[in-house]
């Protein structure tokens, strides 16, 4: 078994196509698109440039690298791995978190792909990269895997309604308490408050004192009936509250990415404006 460690495992246009794909869809496309495909690219990304690290980091276990990412991934995308990820949490300045998502899984069929570089990397000088250091790719890709879930806000932003935001939240100076009373006297109420369990996938009863879940089943403005709102309000520092709008259900063909962000825009501002006006001294 050789022991030769092979710097185009790293230097080739897939390994560079498939880490930009993972950085632009981890930091944009996710944000600005939310739907089924951007949850999956970063995945299928991910399957391709995982064992192709790993045999490049250690050739020793070159062709083992392909059911060693196999099996962690379907441990990583299990409740399992969640232990792991608490630990990891509480010594690294970067935090991670992941979903569990059984669907994502689909991604192992791209496990050839990688193997069929490392079987034939040696002539496949067309997509090699030459008169440069793999150190300018190993460092954005170990950065892009550690940055590559969510961020911590993502657990307690998701909703179940057909338009969602995921990055839309204003932070106000108030109590979450002193936002209800002021949103009940300008008689815009919330028909539902819920505590939020810390994990959601388990059975367990524990809950963030500092999140809480809000729902408006029905808001008029400007004409246009709004309905089944959700919201999530975190206390942050120094008395104020940072108020997540998370999504909401809308009476249209949403099947348009383009016909998406248009609303998810013209919503969320609509939203904040009633809510900053609603919380005006």
């Amino acid at each position: 078994m050789t022991t030769h460690r092979n710097k185009y495992l790293l230097l080739n246009y897939i390994v560079l196509a498939c880490l930009a794909l993972l950085l632009l869809n981890d930091h944009l496309f996710k944000w600005e698109f939310s739907n089924w495909l951007t949850g999956k690219l970063s995945d299928a990304a991910g399957i391709i440039l995982l064992p192709l690290l790993l045999a490049y980091l250690f050739p020793a276990i070159r062709y083992h690298s392909i059911w060693i990412s196999a099996v962690f991934f379907i441990f990583w995308k299990s409740p399992f791995s969640s232990g792991l990820i608490e630990v990891y949490n509480q010594v690294t300045p970067i935090q991670i978190t992941r979903v569990v998502d059984y669907s994502d899984l689909f991604v192992l069929l791209l496990l050839p792909i990688p193997f069929y570089i490392m079987r034939h990397i040696d002539r496949l000088k067309a997509i090699t990269i030459s008169r440069v250091h793999p150190v300018f790719v190993l460092i954005p890709l170990m950065v892009g895997f550690m940055a590559t879930q969510p961020p911590r806000y993502y657990r307690y932003v998701r909703t179940d309604s057909n338009l969602t935001c995921y990055n839309c939240y204003v932070t106000l100076r108030y109590s979450q308490d002193e936002i209800v009373q002021k949103l009940q006297d300008d008689q815009l109420a919330f028909d539902s408050i819920k505590p939020f369990l810390i994990h959601p996938y388990y059975d367990k009863e524990t809950t963030d004192p500092n999140l809480k879940l809000y729902r408006i089943n029905q808001l008029v403005l400007d004409g246009d009936t709004l309905r089944n709102l959700d919201f999530t309000m975190r206390t942050m520092k120094e008395g104020k509250t940072r108020v997540y709008f998370t999504g909401m259900n809308v009476n249209a063909d949403l099947s348009d990415w383009k016909l998406q962000r248009k609303l998810r825009k013209l919503y969320r501002k609509k939203v904040f404006q009633e809510l900053r006006k609603a919380t005006e001294d």
